[in-house]
């Protein structure tokens, strides 16, 4: 039990700091097609996405709601995480890129320090704003037991939500849910 947050990134070199949620529906829409119409250089947005059945593609479809999600050209289908962010990063090819995954993935088992994570309506994806609440893509997850009668169950949630249980919580890269 902690939180997590679904966050988009562009190369570290992009000019462009955050975008609102509006302005990312209209990226992936494809209404919005160019940088400079979102505070960057006049570029061509490359809007990196995730194949149909992937975990981060369905984020992206459920933020997306009622509208429809462009279709990417085959080259810009990321097939792992690992090169969705690797291919975002590499400034010389894809400078004008724009990617997501979830926070977790990119700090902790990616670690690529050529990205960087994109203010949403203004708000940082910082440990401190997923645990608040205010950064507005953040969820929290659960510990699922589907009803089981196993005595231990309860004995582990409350380990997960001590003190020890929140630490290792925060150390595996997730946000828990008391600082």
């Amino acid at each position: 039990m902690g939180r997590e947050a679904f966050v988009f990134f562009v190369n570290q070199k992009n000019k462009v700091d955050g975008l609102t949620l509006d302005q990312i529906k209209g990226i992936y829409s494809g209404e919005i097609t160019n940088w400079k119409d979102v505070g960057g250089n006049n570029d061509e947005i490359r809007a990196f996405q995730r194949p149909e059945e992937s975990g981060s593609q369905t984020a992206l479809q459920k933020l997306m709601g009622d509208t429809p999600i462009k279709e990417a050209p085959t080259e810009q289908i990321a097939t792992g995480m690992g090169e969705i962010i690797r291919e975002v990063s590499q400034y010389k090819n894809f400078k004008n890129a724009i990617g997501y995954t979830f926070r977790y993935y990119s700090n902790e088992m990616v670690k690529n320090d050529q990205i960087k994570l994109l203010e949403v309506n203004g708000v940082a994806p910082t440990k401190e704003n997923i645990r608040n609440d205010s950064y507005p893509i953040s969820s929290e997850f659960y510990i699922v037991t589907a009803g089981s009668t196993n005595p231990n169950v309860e004995k582990l949630i409350d380990w997960v939500l001590s003190e020890q249980g929140q630490q290792l919580v925060e150390k595996v890269g997730y946000v828990p849910l008391e600082p």
